[in-house]
């Protein structure tokens, strides 16, 4: 419709239009007229209507027990609500939970591992399954080692895993043996874990043996690896291996004895002993005085003569008898000397012996042979 502006009412309704409409306008753009803004003190883009924490930013919002209250700003975190709180959270101020997920008011860790019996798999045992093997240390026959079926064969409460091995040793007698002497090998194995129940020798001349204590000859001179491996009734095995030479020797020579060969009993006399080694090996003597009595002289060295001292108690016809060995146990031949003692001073030695021999005298070889 077209207005005529002259008209003074239709210009005064037309402004009163415009007024309201402008009126209307403002009041809707006011600021004052709108909502009120939400607050969000911590500005962590939560509002604190909706803030769990309000004071403390924390856009997680995390709260591990759900109790309303975030876990930052939360003084005790306990997620089984027994009272103690959840370890890693330092702003708790309540008791350490030694055992979070599962309600334990009494905290009761029989082990002292800081796990609380009502969730420690293992509450006898401190290590907790040490070797992960499923079975707690308190009944495991072998904590320190993974052995789930528990084998034990000598059933002396050791699992087998845990059984230590022997300690395979031996020695050699002679040491150092002359081709085909007899040589003694003797176990001195330190036993471990469990009873031993074999021996297997190797002699290094394609020879083996099963014997604890086996003997051996060599045939021919030179170095062998001597091998011993033991075995337990658990199944463990030691092995040692030694090397021994054999040498070819010698003999020494045919002891030489020289000394009186009369005497007078309860008097002292001395005699000197000498042999040689080819291979300059240390003698060893070994005297028979005849009487009963056996001495052992030396080592000394080959070519050193020896002394050897003795007293005959009584009169009589004494045969010495003297043999040399040398460092390989080999032995010379027998050296004998005849002496003899006298007792009564008014048949002289020298006198006896002149009758003896130039006269025959019955009475001497009777009294005296």
């Amino acid at each position: 419709m077209k207005l005529d502006l002259k008209n003074k009412y239709q210009l005064a309704f037309i402004l009163i239009v415009s007024v309201v409409c402008f009126m209307s306008a403002m009041v809707l753009l006011s600021p004052y007229t709108q909502k009120p803004q939400e607050k969000d003190s911590d500005k962590d883009t939560i509002t604190d209507a909706n803030d769990n924490c309000p004071m403390t930013p924390n856009s997680d919002q995390s709260d591990v027990d759900s109790d309303g209250t975030g876990d930052v700003c939360d003084n005790c975190t306990d997620s089984d609500r027994d009272g103690y709180g959840n370890p890693g959270f330092l702003q708790s101020t309540c008791p350490l939970d030694n055992c979070p997920d599962v309600s334990n008011a009494n905290q009761t860790d029989s082990d002292q591992d800081l796990i609380g019996d009502a969730c420690d798999t293992c509450p006898n045992d401190p290590l907790n399954d040490e070797d992960q093997d499923g079975i707690c240390g308190g009944v495991d026959n072998c904590p320190a080692a993974f052995n789930p079926d528990q084998e034990d064969v000598d059933a002396d409460g050791i699992g087998n895993a845990c059984e230590l091995p022997a300690i395979a040793d031996f020695i050699v007698t002679p040491r150092e043996p002359i081709h085909g002497q007899i040589v003694q090998f003797s176990d001195t194995t330190i036993p471990g874990g469990g009873v031993l129940l074999q021996w297997h020798w190797s002699f290094g001349d394609n020879s083996t043996a099963s014997e604890q204590n086996p003997t051996h000859i060599f045939t021919d001179i030179g170095e062998y690896p001597i091998q011993l491996t033991v075995t337990d009734i658990n199944g463990k095995t030691s092995v040692k291996t030694q090397t021994i030479t054999v040498v070819d020797n010698e003999p020494p020579s045919t002891p030489l004895i020289t000394g009186p060969t009369l005497g007078i009993a309860r008097m002292n006399y001395t005699y000197q002993i000498l042999a040689t080694d080819p291979d300059k090996n240390q003698i060893t003597y070994q005297i028979d005085w005849g009487d009963h009595r056996i001495e052992t002289l030396g080592p000394s060295d080959s070519g050193v003569d020896i002394p050897g001292t003795h007293q005959w108690k009584g009169a009589g016809r004494y045969v010495l008898q003297v043999q040399a060995t040398d460092t390989h146990a080999t032995t010379s031949n027998i050296t004998f000397l005849t002496v003899r003692i006298y007792d009564l001073y008014i048949f002289h030695p020298f006198f006896t012996v002149y009758f003896d021999q130039n006269h025959q005298l019955l009475f001497f070889s009777i009294l005296y042979q």
